[in-house]
This record gives structure tokens, C-alpha cells and sequence, in this order.
């Protein structure tokens, strides 16, 4: 499958998220379709971080994923990332974006 970069915008994103999705999907060669999700409120103020929550994956050449949650200031979103290879895909979030 190749990388065609494509973030859907029709949700409503946390500040600054917008700039870490287009970095990994002009950077991550594992990335195919990002899909931002619900958000939320939490207690506390957290610095900016991206963590996988778990990888899903449909068995071979079918469909593989990522689970995401981005925090920040108080606020979280979930993130779905549909990948190429999901076990290649966290390994290059969790080197590049560590929690």
C-alpha cells in the first residue's frame, strides 16, 4: 500500500495536534490515513505527548492500525492511525515521539 498522507479534518482537533499529524504522516513511511476521534478533559496540566494505546492488526495483507491517545493542557484526543505494517508504525512513533 503507499503512502498517500491523508488526515480527515472534519473533526475538531486539540491545539497543536495538527502539526504533530502532518509530521508523521510527511515523515512515517508506515502511515497511510489518520483519523482524529473523540476528545476529552482531564485533570491537571500535562505536557504535549502522543502514546500508542495498542496496535490491531486484521492478519496478513489485510488492514493494520494504531490506537493514539495526544494529551495536552488538560485535553485529550484519540487518534487512529491506519498503517502499512502497525508493529514498524509504533516503533517509529515511540522512537520519535517518546512519552
Amino acid at each position: 500500500m503507499a503512502k498517500f498522507g491523508r488526515i480527515k479534518r472534519q473533526h475538531g482537533r486539540i491545539e497543536g495536534l495538527d502539526e504533530l499529524l502532518d509530521r508523521i504522516v510527511r515523515d512515517c513511511p508506515f502511515v497511510a490515513r489518520i483519523v482524529p476521534g473523540r476528545m476529552g478533559r482531564k485533570k491537571g496540566k500535562t505536557l504535549a505527548k502522543l502514546t500508542v494505546q495498542y496496535a490491531t492488526s486484521k492478519g496478513e495483507g489485510k488492514v493494520t492500525g494504531l490506537k493514539c491517545i495526544y494529551t495536552k493542557a488538560g485535553s485529550w484526543q484519540e487518534v487512529f492511525i491506519t498503517c502499512d505494517d502497525a508493529d514498524k508504525a509504533r516503533v517509529w512513533i515511540e522512537a520519535n515521539y517518546p512519552s
